[in-house]
């Protein structure tokens, strides 16, 4: 079962956690554990009640141990006593700062040097409770036994749920969410009820390292035709590989238009299977202009590219013309002063005809170098029609605007185009003034 909590977003100074109140967080609790978590270090209660005494005539166990993973490993930890008392008050930190693994137990601190750990943002909780009874030190009645840990906060924020019972061969949870590479603090209750066995068979051990959170990349991604024409569609592709972000197993793919519902892409092999597919999607081609698709991918631990990777196609008019008596493959020639008819049709993907005088949106003209073409657009000015004569539709599409060519332009060339309420314009055509 998965919970979820909104906590406070911590920054280091000087070693130690501080909150602050701009920013928030959301920390998950799971049961269970990740297999491919890499653990780096950890802690181990084990028995707080035997106030150090030997599991045995010839051994003389600690009670706390702490180190880097695995801390069965003498080599990899510190030992500690704990005395007195079945139940105890804990903490477990990291300092980045100074490199210190540390965990108080009522008064008892004990620390272990681990050195950089690196990236952090997982805890694993492991409450081991292998012992259903014990008897009294002298044989007394059985008693149940209970190992947990309770009232768990992190960073002095209340985790839920806050008690974590223990049962035969450890009973797990995770703890993710939120970089913990910057120094942490949990803290709780060991409740230990019962006699306790003087031996390692029940114990809490927390384990901090990492754990693959990072959602898959979005490469390629991109819709052909682009421009596609309105009422039309398009093909969205992209790829969503995870090989350099977990190298786990892509398990689905969603898409987003122009800030709308998730859908799902297809994998273009027929499954999601592999830690890099290629995906696509038939989209419609209904909102006129720039339009915003967004990918993001989730691969098999749950996790989601965030943020979304965003492409921008543009959906505009079919365009036939210009018509005679322009012509659109050779440089026009025109008298200077005179009146020239562009003449153009505007259909829809379907060939049904754009009638909406608003799909119009500029003529433009700008030199240029009647040798080479050589130009510069951003010279661009709005050309007029004479008196009313402006724009004209006379039926199925067709359009009409007669420009008013200046006496200025004598002896020079121009470019001339029309500009959409798409944002797209048509194509360019030459001319040269006599």
């Amino acid at each position: 079962m998965k919970q979820t909590l909104t906590l406070f977003k911590l920054s280091a100074v000087a070693g130690l956690a501080l909150f602050a109140a701009t920013d928030v967080y959301a920390v998950s609790v799971t049961s269970g554990s990740d297999q491919d978590a890499l653990l780096k270090g950890a802690v181990r209660y084990r028995n707080l009640g035997s106030n150090g005494m030997g599991m045995g005539m010839n051994s003389n166990p600690k009670e706390i141990y702490i180190g880097k993973v695995p801390i069965t490993t003498v080599g990899n930890r510190a030992e500690g006593d704990v005395t007195g008392g079945l139940g105890k008050n804990i903490a477990f930190n990291y300092n980045p700062t100074t490199q210190i693994l540390s965990t108080t137990v009522g008064t008892v601190t004990v620390s272990r040097n681990v050195g950089a750990l690196d990236t952090l943002n997982y805890i694993l909780l492991n409450v081991q409770n292998n012992s259903t009874s014990g008897g009294g030190m002298m044989g007394g009645t059985s008693t149940p036994i209970t190992v947990a840990l309770n009232n768990v906060k992190l960073n002095g924020i209340d985790l839920t749920p806050a008690s974590f019972v223990g049962a035969a061969n450890g009973a797990k949870w995770n703890i993710t969410g939120e970089d913990l590479s910057q120094g942490f603090t949990l803290t709780g209750t060991i409740a230990l009820t019962g006699s306790q066995p003087m031996n390692d068979n029940n114990h809490i051990e927390i384990s901090v390292g990492y754990t693959d959170q990072t959602g898959p990349k979005i490469d390629g991604i991109g819709v052909n035709p682009n421009p596609v024409i309105i009422n039309g569609s398009t093909t969205l592709r992209a790829t969503v590989a995870d090989a350099d972000t977990g190298n786990n197993k892509i398990t689905s793919a969603e898409y987003s238009l122009n800030g709308g519902a998730w859908e799902l892409l297809s994998a273009q092999d027929g499954a999601f299977d592999s830690v890099s597919e290629d995906v696509n999607a038939e989209l419609a081609a209904t909102q006129l202009g720039s339009n915003e698709v967004c990918v993001r991918g989730t691969d098999v631990k749950g996790n989601v590219t965030t943020p979304p990777t965003c492409s921008t196609f543009m959906v505009t008019y079919q365009f036939k013309g210009f018509a005679a008596p322009l012509n659109n493959e050779l440089i026009n020639t025109a008298k200077a002063g005179q009146v020239v008819p562009a003449k153009w049709r505007l259909t829809d993907a379907n060939s049904q005809p754009i009638e909406d005088a608003t799909s119009f949106k500029g003529f433009y003209s700008y030199p240029i170098n009647c040798e080479n073409a050589e130009h510069s657009p951003h010279d661009a000015v709005e050309e007029y029609a004479p008196g009313n004569s402006g724009l004209q539709y006379s039926g199925n599409g067709e359009w009409q605007y007669n420009w008013k060519t200046p006496k200025s332009y004598w002896g020079t060339c121009r470019a001339m185009y029309l500009e959409f309420n798409s944002g797209a314009i048509s194509p360019i055509t030459q001319f040269q003034f006599k």
